[in-house]
């Protein structure tokens, strides 16, 4: 009988009429002896022998892993389904004495599942992207700020002004530093402005370029060279290899400085 589920009379197909696969047993005729339940819900209910369960491209695929009638053997080929008229699937045959058990596992089922897992790894990315943007964001404000920070332009009367430079000079730094320093300088129309290098680290040379253009838009802004003061031996030995030639003054302290303009 086509598509007949376990009977009575058959104890082997009473045991698997509920496997939680599709799964066919068929006899060297390759006619169909039953099939579990979910085999009933996914091939089609005209099926009377194994190769009614293929697409008839898949019939010579079908009867090559079939012989010899011995063994176990899997491939892939496309299921008549009783909803859909091709459904690809692994198939799994194993051979006992003049039996063999066939398993249909579809692979859309992996497929559904793999879709699924790879759209929620998408949302998740775009999600992680999205926070580490924002993270991005805050970190390079806050960096701008700490530089910001490492030069502040300080009044010290209407004439003069002070900025001490902290940690290395960096291009960045000097770019942050330019900008405030110019905007400083030319809403205050300061006369003398002193750079201290006091607790500078390290130079490097596009940061001291960026210095540089610094003193020389200053120096033009009021006529008078920028003066410079804790210039370190190590600074010098920098700077000396750097080749700089800056438009500056260089003082010994701030404390000489203050005492000359008291």
């Amino acid at each position: 009988m086509a598509g007949r589920v376990c009977g009575k009379e058959d104890q082997c197909l009473n045991m698997n009429c509920a496997l939680p696969v599709p799964y066919v047993k068929i006899n060297k005729d390759g006619l169909i002896q039953g099939m579990s339940q979910k085999a009933i819900v996914l091939l089609t209910g005209q099926a009377e022998t194994i190769h009614d369960c293929f697409d008839e491209e898949s019939h010579n695929k079908l009867t090559k892993y079939l012989l010899p009638f011995e063994g176990e053997k899997s491939f892939e080929a496309n299921v008549k389904g009783k909803d859909n008229p091709f459904v690809l699937c692994d198939i799994h045959i194993s051979w006992e004495q003049d039996y063999a058990h066939v398993v249909f596992i579809p692979t859309g089922t992996h497929v559904r599942g793999l879709e699924e897992k790879l759209s929620e790894l998408r949302l998740r990315l775009a999600s992680t992207d999205f926070e580490l943007f924002e993270k991005k964001e805050a970190l390079e404000d806050a960096l701008k700020r700490l530089d910001e920070l490492s030069g502040p332009f300080i009044p010290v009367s209407e004439k003069m002004a002070f900025v001490p430079l902290f940690g290395d000079i960096t291009e960045s730094k000097m770019m942050t530093v330019t900008g405030n320093a110019l905007k400083a300088a030319y809403e205050g129309q300061f006369e003398d402005i002193f750079f201290d290098l006091s607790a500078t680290g390290e130079i490097d040379e596009p940061g001291v370029q960026k210095l540089s253009e610094l003193f020389r838009m200053l120096h033009y802004m009021n006529g008078k060279p920028v003066n410079i003061i804790g210039v370190k031996p190590k600074h010098a030995r920098q700077l000396h290899k750097l080749d700089v030639d800056w438009p500056v003054n260089y003082e010994t302290s701030l404390k000489e400085v203050l005492q000359q303009h008291s």
